[in-house]
């Protein structure tokens, strides 16, 4: 059935439904503040839940409409093709004032005590939550299916039937009556449980924004729904609790219940039921094992859900969740697939040069999604943590150098890190724009732009996926290679990590500035950088001089190219010279000090040719004054440095030109 989220009240209403019915309208009657307890709530202006709340322009007291914005603001924004809504308000003047008609407000008449009190009690859920605004009419369309149900109480049927009446009896209905619905129904389940975490853990659905737990992540639910055969339904809840209590986090035990139901697939698949835990023995588990190969999910998919099962089924036989449960029922380590190597998802240059321009970041919906990709971008943080940076997240550090405050949701500690002056720069700019939104202050610097009226509310993480999939395609999004591609914010992590390590950054530093809990991740970006510069190295040995202005031979395929590679990278950390690079191993000991010049073993290329040419100029000065003086063995040294220089700058000139008409 569309919308089955379990039974009712979690198994209060069956196990004891005479105590509960006794019970329920003196709980309603208790939890009832006396101004809602009425036939006709009227709300009063300004309440951004229920009442109707005046224009956000500054000065303008119009009843907003859409938008935040009166009709008169919101025909004149609609007028200018829908500019940037933060610089519209700050730039509109006010209108006129209308009066305020009270109207109706909200109806509660022609149903019983019991179930208009819910239908009040919501209606107070919904003003101290102070979330989404709803309308008169939106709530009088549940109202009517209530009223023509005959039910004495909404939690005398499951949610999924009022889901299905209220599509049967109000064909009109649209997501927003449908949303009501769920969300009266949920506060009045937990309102009779009484705060009972048996009945809430009983549940076959769990919500985490309804437990308290990490309400502004997702996943928000874990479902038990699908797990069949019956037996193996309650052992996977006992589980999922003791892993939420023991501080596992919600969206990896949500990853680890996933992981049964597709083990509850395959016993379902199976032409012989298992009847309980007895059935599950080695040769199942290899079953298995073959069924998820045969499946086609990717090996990490794979290993996943075996650590998962491996987890579950030990904590069961540990702890008498499955008592019948064989020995031999085990997962080793040798089960999981060998996974790939992990490469960096990293957008290509090309493609970057597009999303950063000021044009694409300008196609960007509104100014909190624009501030919040650049930051993105800038910082390399996970979506989830930058959706959740409180607003005063820059700090200074002793050279007065902005530094960003966050925490770190992997591993649970709080990380500072450097700003760049454009993350420095766009971050001061959203706490500008959040503070003309929220003139008492948010304390969030990226709130959501909807059902937000305190400023309270984090930015929804799916919201900024969405709007990131759009925006590609509305910029013509292309890699290097002119195919349109799209991006997620996460590759944004991915590049920033590829662009440290091909900068030279060391990997330590980039995984303390990553926050990666490990260094493997890390080494994936300087396993590439590896590459880049192996290609680099390659490119480098065709364009090279020694002293003598010879080219010197280079053959990609000899024997020996991997230990002249592995050379040239310990002399270019040993000896970093202003001219050109040793070729000389570091291990052995240089005989030409301050002469490199005049060493066999120097080694040079076009990019130097500034630097020899300013040399060469100063060492004919050098010459001149030396042979004034009657320095001749001064002069001597010098014209063996001018013989090199006057053979390495033909040379470098010849190189030099080739590749320029290489390139063209």
């Amino acid at each position: 059935m569309a919308g089955e989220r379990g039974p009712v009240v979690s198994g209060l209403q069956a196990t004891a439904p005479a105590s509960w019915r006794r019970r329920w309208p003196d709980v309603l009657a208790s939890a009832l503040r006396p101004e809602f307890d009425v036939e006709r709530y009227l709300p009063a202006l300004g309440d951004p839940a229920l009442g109707p709340t005046t224009c956000r322009v500054g000065g303008c007291e119009c009843v907003a409409k859409a938008r935040g914005l009166c009709d008169a603001h919101h025909r004149q924004w609609t007028g200018r093709a829908k500019p940037d809504l933060g610089s519209f308000i700050a730039g509109a003047c006010p209108f006129t004032p209308q009066q305020h008609r009270a109207g109706r407000g909200f109806e509660l008449f022609g149903l019983g005590d019991v179930a208009r009190r819910e239908w009040c009690y919501v209606l107070q859920c919904r003003h101290d939550e102070r979330c989404a605004p709803i309308t008169p009419r939106t709530l009088s369309c549940l109202i009517d299916v209530v009223r023509q149900s005959g039910t004495r109480s909404l939690l005398e049927r499951p949610i999924g039937q009022w889901v299905t009446e209220l599509g049967a009896k109000v064909p009109f209905s649209t997501a927003h009556e449908r949303a009501l619905l769920r969300y009266g129904y949920a506060r009045l389940e937990d309102l009779a449980a009484g705060g009972d975490p048996d009945v809430f853990y009983g549940r076959d659905v769990w919500d985490a924004r309804r437990l308290g737990i990490e309400r502004d992540r997702s996943p928000h639910r874990i479902s038990f729904i699908a797990i069949d055969p019956a037996w193996l339904r309650t052992a996977p809840k006992s589980w999922a609790r003791f892993r939420l209590a023991t501080g596992t986090r919600f969206s990896s035990v949500a990853g680890d219940v996933a992981a049964i139901r597709a083990f509850s697939s395959f016993l379902a698949a199976r032409p012989v039921p298992i009847a309980s835990e007895a059935g599950i023995d080695r040769n199942l588990i290899e079953d298995y094992l073959l069924y998820l190969v045969g499946s086609g999910r990717q090996a990490a998919t794979r290993a996943g859900m075996l650590v998962g099962l491996k987890l579950f089924l030990e904590h069961g036989g540990r702890h008498g969740l499955l008592p019948r449960l064989p020995k031999s029922a085990v997962i080793y380590r040798e089960d999981l697939p060998r996974r790939e190597p992990a490469i960096p998802r990293f957008i290509d240059e090309a493609a970057m040069a597009q999303l950063e321009s000021d044009g694409a970041l300008g196609q960007l919906p509104d100014e909190t999604t624009r501030h919040l990709v650049v930051v993105l971008i800038e910082t390399g943080l996970r979506l989830g943590d930058a959706c959740l940076l409180g607003f005063d997240c820059v700090i200074v550090d002793s050279a007065g150098w902005p530094c960003l405050l966050y925490r770190n949701s992997r591993v649970a500690i709080e990380c500072l890190v450097p700003l760049s002056e454009r993350a420095a720069a766009t971050i001061a700019a959203q706490q500008a724009h959040v503070a003309l939104r929220f003139p008492a202050g948010s304390p969030v610097l990226f709130p959501r732009e909807k059902a937000n009226p305190d400023g309270t509310r984090p930015f929804v993480a799916t919201t900024l996926s969405k709007r990131l999939r759009v925006w590609c395609q509305s910029i013509g999004l292309r890699d290097e290679t002119g195919r349109p591609i799209t991006v997620t914010a996460h590759r944004f992590r991915h590049t920033l990590g590829t662009r440290m390590i091909n900068q030279g950054v060391p990997v330590h530093i980039v995984q303390r500035y990553l926050g990666h809990a490990s260094p493997q991740m890390t080494n994936v970006y300087a396993h590439l950088h590896d590459g880049t510069m192996r290609a680099a190295f390659e490119q480098y040995c065709t364009k090279r001089v020694n002293i003598a202005g010879q080219a010197l031979p280079y053959d990609a395929d000899s024997p020996t190219t991997d230990a002249e590679w592995i050379k040239h990278n310990m002399a270019r950390v040993a000896d970093s010279l202003p001219n050109g690079y040793c070729g000389r191993p570091p291990q052995r000991d240089c005989p030409h000090p301050n002469a490199c010049l005049t060493c066999p073993d120097f080694q040079t290329t076009p990019e130097f040719l500034p630097v020899h040419r300013a040399q060469a100029r100063s060492n004919r000065a050098l010459i001149a004054k030396a042979e004034d003086d009657g320095r001749f063995r001064l002069v001597a040294s010098l014209r063996r440095v001018q013989d090199s220089l006057d053979a390495i700058i033909p040379a470098l000139e010849g190189l030099q030109e080739e590749g320029d008409r290489d390139a063209s």
